[in-house]
């Protein structure tokens, strides 16, 4: 018995049982326009990247469900269950002092993640979890990548300050100012303004090409 959490354009994420255990399972869907040989190729290939992504981010520490099993044939990871909510829901009526403690880890988590050389790809408030003690865990690496390139790492904080403008404008300086402080602790005050000056170049291309479009 399994219960869908969410339906992606490459996956499903359902919550079910195994071997006893609350488990997550991702299943990597076929996809009926490309020829039947190579879409198991890519769907296996994706599968092999993100359980070598979530084995480095373990292995550093960095908070992120664990994999239990996968799946080859049928595409499928299977992994921790983590008990906690999005984290664009638990910002709902948070107060400041919460939030500048939880950004300023969470830039701290970001910064570790980014010094290993892993860009997660869809950093968004969705893509965090919070549990009740407060602790922060990735999810969804379905688009990370192995990567040093800035421009790699730049998208991944204008992804979480873009998430923070659609779904809590009224928090995004604070959220972002001590995201920031946390981000410049770990990977240093040079490289963290170089990001930042990258972070304003992606934004003048997404203006000039919605300018475009107009």
């Amino acid at each position: 018995m399994s219960n869908i959490i969410r339906v992606g354009a490459e996956a499903v994420i359902s919550r079910c049982t195994l071997m006893g255990f609350d488990v997550v399972s991702k299943h990597r869907v076929p996809k009926p326009y490309r020829i039947s040989e190579l879409d198991k190729k890519v769907r296996e290939s994706r599968m092999i990247h993100e359980v070598r992504v979530i084995l480095n981010l373990k292995r550093a520490g960095i908070p992120c469900p664990a994999v239990l099993l996968f799946d080859r044939k049928e595409t499928t990871i299977y992994m921790q269950y983590i008990d906690g909510v999005e984290l664009r829901r638990w910002l709902d009526g948070k107060g400041e002092e919460e939030i500048i403690n939880v950004s300023y880890s969470l830039g701290r988590l970001v910064g570790r993640m980014h010094k290993l050389g892993i860009a997660h790809g869809d950093l968004t408030t969705s893509n965090i979890l919070i549990d009740d003690s407060g602790k922060l865990y990735f999810v969804d690496f379905g688009l990370s990548i192995f990567t040093n390139e800035l421009e790699d790492l730049a998208v991944d904080i204008h992804l979480l300050d873009r998430s923070l403008e659609s779904g809590h404008f009224s928090i995004k300086e604070v959220f972002m100012n001590s995201f920031l402080q946390g981000y410049v602790n770990i990977m240093g005050r040079d490289f963290t303004r170089g990001l930042i000056y990258k972070i304003r170049e992606i934004r003048k291309r997404g203006r000039y090409v919605e300018e475009r479009k107009e």
